[in-house]
């Protein structure tokens, strides 16, 4: 019987007692490498009139089956090469929604250029 003021009256949550905190991984389909799924981009296989068009999930939300790559250019472009487009979604893939996607974020500015944010107002003093 438990006691009400004894310490295991109540269970404890693993977080609470320094147990470790499961992330899940997933498996980037260009380098074949394991990572955490907050690395990686979500794809997913969208069929229109008998094609499967493959769309970038950037809120990890889209309905259907999903394939996972690395942020940058270099594991996308080794999955094209590899077709491990055609084997995560079970058929011919068009990619170019995906490509452009991909384009525009290798154009992107990294960051180190001028800074876009503006300072509020009253902290110019």
């Amino acid at each position: 019987m438990y006691e009400a003021g004894s310490p295991s009256a109540f269970p404890t949550s693993s977080a609470a007692s320094g147990a470790a905190v499961h992330i899940p991984q997933r498996t980037c389909i260009g380098c074949r490498k394991k990572d955490d799924q907050a690395v990686l981009i979500r794809l997913v296989g969208v069929e229109s009139d008998g094609r499967i068009a493959v769309h970038i999930d950037e809120h990890r939300r889209m309905s259907g089956r999903g394939a996972w790559v690395h942020r940058g250019s270099a594991c996308f472009a080794a999955a094209l090469r590899r077709r491990a487009f055609n084997r995560a979604f079970r058929g011919q893939v068009d990619t170019a929604d995906a490509e452009a996607w991909f384009k525009a974020l290798e154009s992107a500015p990294s960051g180190s250029g001028l800074e876009t944010v503006q300072p509020e107002s009253g902290s110019e003093i």
